[in-house]
């Protein structure tokens, strides 16, 4: 009886540790395209202007799982609505999505 009762118990045990290692996030990249109005967390270099992004949207109770700037800026136009050849990159999970696109970015 007490081998059945230790048994039981760590099979119970076992699957409340896996349940808890489960996965807890639906992530989903999302990228928006930089025109030459550059978004207001340019900054000098890729990795403040990543930065200041991550600070941005944790302001807003957003949680970035991963951030990825590619591409230059090739355009020397200085009209907005123009391409700059940069993109954002920005894995979040799925709950987020509308908070996201209010910034502009679509999903990739």
């Amino acid at each position: 009886m007490k081998k059945i009762m230790t048994t039981t118990f760590v099979v119970l045990a076992s699957l409340l540790l896996f349940e808890s290692c489960a996965k807890t996030v639906d992530p989903i990249w999302m990228v928006m395209e930089e025109d030459n109005c550059k978004p207001p967390w340019v900054g000098i270099t890729d990795n403040k202007s990543r930065k200041n992004l991550e600070s941005i949207l944790r302001a807003d109770g957003i949680i970035p799982l991963k951030i990825r700037i590619k591409g230059d800026r090739d355009n020397d136009s200085q009209e907005c609505g123009q391409p700059s050849g940069k993109s954002y990159h920005v894995q979040i999970d799925q709950s987020q999505l509308s908070w996201l696109l209010y910034y502009g970015f679509e999903v990739e």
